[in-house]
């Protein structure tokens, strides 16, 4: 019978590239792994004391032409060992977490690849030496002429790397020398944090003349302050269990690595992931009696993981969520079980924040204080954060509220029995009314004050904050508007009336049929489509649509189709990169091409039909820079110079799109609010105190600077 035969050269193809530092180095990492394996087998294998040393030599870092070479003094390449090396996807370090590649990758990734191997037989000490090429045939190459280091009489293995082969490796591949150090001990973080293992020696230096050293363990584990310490294991769902262990250590054990405080992934005792938990920890440097400045780190292991890691070692085969929620239940057992002390002190200065915070926004107050403050994630810890966090509780609070009133009016004119007690109920409800009613105008126009000087804080920030921030506030001003990610008209969305519109334009202060950042296919019947607007409104009370009450307690009036359509369209202030292809009046076109003539679900799944010749009215909110800039400079003023409209014309002509800037939109709601504060009495003069307590805030950045 035939046998099929292995295609090396396309097996290597396709092998996963490497799309980062970490990925790039991983076929460099694997020889270094194979050392310390081979060690560990020798002792295992012969006995005596471990003394073993793997050495790292890399020179021309930066060139085509790098040298990479890796020596130990380990087991070597016997015939079991050479056996294995010759045998694509081998199953011989299946126990330990070997994928049978590694060496696939050396292929992958290297021009010119020796090996040079001293093993002990029965007669003594044998050598083998030969050349590992990427070839279909005759791959490994006997040449006793190569040179090597080894000591005569002991086992051990010589492997070289020359040259980077073009593409992602040479792409990827650091540069630095500091960067292979970093690297270096992050892969094996877990051996060096534990000073278990061989001493490994690396000497790396640059194109340049730069030259790198380090000695691990020792150059780890002296960073360490306190640790390892076991702590309550992850329980998962199928009752398995992963180890928990951590350290607290000198900052700059975090060095390469991004932020300060960091869980550790490990599969088979080698790092696989290192994931930044700065917000999770919550609180900046830590410390010991005797020392300050530290890091967190967290070592996770068990057989969960070592069963799941990919094939290329930089990754698991388990589902995002699951690998999420594992670093979230190793940060809090870490939390409550390790620093437990200082996260005292720290909730302590929260909750001095929160409270100075409700003093100022009592409109924020809506239930316990203390339930209130138990509720907020630990990284919430500014006024910013209060706000973006309790802005939907307290819809939730203040329609759980009303909803009880109801229940209450609805037992007195319906005629049933009340029960004994309902004399205190009411009572209670009417000094809730009374309390709410004494403080609502208040409460309001503190409220719109407060969503004023937020909005403004946002725009400000958008403006000159670096990009790794920048999505994340553009999400908190979206959802300062209205929240995101909703479809109101559907009966599982308790938010669809919790929104701000009216910061854009006071007819849509009674918005309740709308979407925010829902991709049409959800809104639109029988619709794909995958175009996603800020905000689409079709049902505002007063204003544009057919209308019933609010919320879609009685019927809308859905015989007529829909004659008017509300777009909003909101651009990360600031922005100024616009590509070609995003025209305004482009993306506005698209939109109302997918929606005209389709039906809209509305409340209770009712479905509306968008009439042919329906009005579409378009706000965009914008920083006039760059290419925008200039496709608004030919529309018409409006706003006493302030704005730019547009009408199209053509199948469009039902279409017009209105241009305004942020400032704008800041400005004139201001002034619209003046009169309310007024009336209230409240000065307004007076902006929101948003200043971060030194004790909390600033600890937290300067941690984080400290690890960069």
């Amino acid at each position: 019978m035939p046998t099929m035969t292995e295609n090396l050269p396309n097996r290597v193809r396709k092998l996963t590239k490497p799309r980062n530092y970490a990925q790039a180095m991983q076929p460099f990492l694997e020889a270094v792994s194979n050392s310390i394996m081979a060690i560990d087998d020798r002792v295992a294998v012969f006995g005596g004391r471990s003394d073993g040393v793997v050495n790292i030599v890399v020179s021309d870092l930066g060139a085509d032409d790098i040298s990479i070479e890796i020596s130990d003094n380990g087991i070597g390449l016997d015939k079991e060992r050479y056996d294995a090396f010759c045998e694509i996807d081998t199953d011989f370090k299946r126990e330990r977490g070997g994928k049978g590649v590694g060496r696939l990758y050396w292929l992958d990734a290297f021009k010119k690849i020796e090996v040079v191997s001293n093993y002990k037989t029965d007669t003594g000490i044998s050598q083998r030496a030969f050349e590992f090429r990427l070839a279909q045939e005759n791959q490994v190459f006997e040449n006793t002429d190569l040179n090597h280091d080894l000591a005569q009489g002991v086992t051990g293995t010589t492997v070289r790397f020359r040259g980077l082969r073009q593409g992602p490796y040479l792409e990827l591949f650091p540069k630095r020398a500091a960067t292979i150090k970093d690297y270096l001990a992050a892969e094996f973080i877990s051996n060096f944090l534990s000073k278990v293992g061989p001493v490994v020696h690396l000497t790396a230096t640059t194109k340049g003349g730069t030259v790198q050293t380090a000695t691990y363990p020792k150059d780890v584990s002296e960073l360490v302050a306190r640790g390892p310490e076991k702590i309550s294991d992850i329980i998962l769902d199928d009752a398995s269990e992963l180890e928990v262990r951590c350290f607290l250590c000198d900052k700059k054990a975090s060095s390469g690595l991004t932020g300060r405080h960091q869980v550790h992934l490990l599969g088979n005792n080698r790092t696989v992931e290192s994931r930044n938990v700065d917000d999770l920890v919550a609180i900046g440097p830590l410390r010991t009696e005797e020392l300050d400045d530290l890091a967190l780190h967290i070592l996770v292991s068990g057989e969960l993981l070592d069963n799941s890691v990919a094939e290329s070692r930089t990754s698991f085969t388990l589902p995002e969520g699951e690998v999420s929620e594992i670093v979230k239940s190793a940060v809090k057992a870490a939390r409550s079980e390790f620093i437990a002390d200082q996260l005292n002190e720290f909730d302590r200065a929260r909750r001095e924040q929160f409270d100075k915070f409700l003093e100022h926004q009592p409109i924020f107050g809506f239930a316990n204080r203390d339930e209130i403050f138990a509720s907020l994630p630990a990284n919430a810890k500014s006024p910013e954060d209060f706000v973006s966090k309790l802005a939907l509780p307290r819809f939730r609070a203040e329609q759980k509220r009303e909803e009880a009133l109801s229940s209450l009016v609805d037992k007195v004119v319906s005629g049933d029995e009340v029960p004994e007690n309902f004399g205190e109920v009411v009572r209670r409800a009417a000094e809730g009314v009374q309390d709410n009613e004494r403080a609502a105008l208040g409460h309001h126009a503190a409220r719109r004050r407060v969503v004023l000087d937020l909005m403004d804080r946002l725009i400000r920030r958008l403006r000159n904050s670096p990009d790794k921030d920048k999505n994340h506030v553009e999400n908190t001003l979206h959802t300062l508007l209205v929240p995101m990610r909703v479809n109101s008209s559907n009966p599982d969305e308790e938010e669809r009336a919790a929104h701000d519109l009216w910061l854009l334009d006071e007819r849509l202060a009674f918005a309740s049929g709308f979407s925010s950042d829902k991709r049409l296919a959800a809104v639109l019947e029988d619709s794909d489509s995958e175009l996603r607007p800020d905000v689409l409104l079709w049902d505002v009370l007063y204003a544009l649509g057919p209308v019933g009450h609010q919320g879609g307690a009685e019927d809308v009036e859905d015989t007529e189709p829909l004659s008017t359509v509300f777009i909003v369209e909101l651009k990360h202030p600031g922005r100024e990169n616009y590509k070609a292809e995003e025209r305004i009046e482009d993306q506005v076109r698209r939109y109302v091409t997918e929606i005209k003539g389709g039906k809209i679900e509305s409340f209770g799944r009712r479905k509306i039909r968008v009439s042919d010749d329906c009005q579409f009215h378009c706000l965009v909110v914008a920083d006039f820079h760059g290419r925008l800039a200039d496709e608004v400079s030919g529309w018409d003023y409006v706003h006493n110079r302030r704005g730019r409209e547009r009408r199209l014309g053509g199948d469009h002509s039902s279409v017009i799109i209105q241009a305004v800037e942020w400032d704008y939109v800041l400005s004139t709601s201001r002034q619209a609010n003046r009169a309310l504060l007024d009336a209230a009495g409240l000065d307004r003069a007076r902006t929101t105190d948003f200043t971060k307590q030194r004790s909390i805030q600033d600890d937290s950045q300067e941690g984080t600077k400290a690890a960069e």
